[in-house]
């Protein structure tokens, strides 16, 4: 066999560049599943810290309330009004019977949730009354540069609104600038506007 091989020399260039493509293939499956597994193991923390938080947060008491860190108090209450609306037959009749506070904690959780990252984001996935609820929210909550960014990206994805329309590289530099606004915590506001409404949450 060794001398068939010695005698056809390109057989034994095909076979290592066989060997060198599958121990690559090997790597490159070895490296994906375990990205995968990374990827699941967050998803079940998450899932895990969620289900914690819904559960710490499902009756709520002014004690609970006040004893409470603002950003798990926010997330807790937040998971349990989107549980809430989202096991309603009727979604849009569950959400009107919500106080304005609590529907102001409701689109907030979604701005931290799908607009984490770019606020365009956010925009893009959800619609009215989502984001008029959550443009509310930061003319209480924020004010300044970061409600006027807010208020500049609601305006541009608004379909009822003609005189707008999205630009990329402007919403682009928005999503950027708003990102940077260093005092702003959507969790920690989101927590505070609970505390100061206890009345509203119970």
């Amino acid at each position: 066999m060794l001398e068939y091989f010695l005698e056809r020399p390109y057989l034994i260039a095909i076979m290592a560049a066989l060997i060198v493509l599958t121990l690559f293939v090997c790597v490159k499956a070895a490296q994906a599943s375990a990205r995968r597994g990374k990827t699941n193991e967050a998803l079940i923390k998450k899932l895990k810290e969620e289900n914690e938080l819904r559960n710490e947060f499902a009756v709520l008491t002014e004690s609970l309330i006040k004893k409470s860190d603002s950003v798990r108090l926010f997330k807790g209450v937040a998971l349990n009004l989107q549980k809430r609306i989202s096991d309603a037959s009727d979604m849009e009749a569950e959400f009107a019977k919500l106080s304005e506070e609590q529907k102001m904690i409701y689109a907030l959780s979604f701005v931290v949730e799908d607009g984490g990252e770019k606020l365009s984001k956010f925009f893009r996935i959800n619609g009215k009354p989502v984001t008029d609820t959550a443009l509310d929210a930061f003319k209480r909550l924020f004010g300044g540069r970061a409600c006027e960014i807010f208020e500049s990206e609601y305006n541009s994805f608004d379909p009822d609104n003609e005189s707008a329309s999205v630009i990329p590289d402007e919403i682009e530099k928005l999503d950027n600038e708003f990102a940077s606004v260093a005092d702003m915590n959507l969790c920690e506001a989101g927590g505070r506007l609970i505390a100061e409404n206890i009345e509203k949450f119970m």
